[in-house]
């Protein structure tokens, strides 16, 4: 193999290296971002049972289904 085609290679191999990096770091940011949302989520849920308003009351039961929904939780 010549030196041409070694440096070549390479070069090829560094572009490879940094797309899948790149695409990692792209894939770190849409979870974090999943992730902040389900943490609000379960945190709205947990404070409205609190005070038993969730119970009884089918919009706040929809709004969270909805967003639940959204994160791709199945209801089964």
């Amino acid at each position: 193999m010549s030196w041409e085609q070694r440096n070549a290679d390479f070069c090829n191999a560094q572009t490879d290296a940094q797309m899948a990096y790149i695409e990692a770091e792209r894939e770190v940011d849409r979870l974090e971002a999943e992730n902040a949302k389900l943490r609000e989520l379960v945190r709205d849920m947990v404070l409205n049972m609190g005070g038993c308003a969730l119970h009884g009351n089918p919009l706040r039961l929809r709004e969270f289904g909805n967003r639940a929904k959204e994160l791709g939780v199945d209801d089964g």
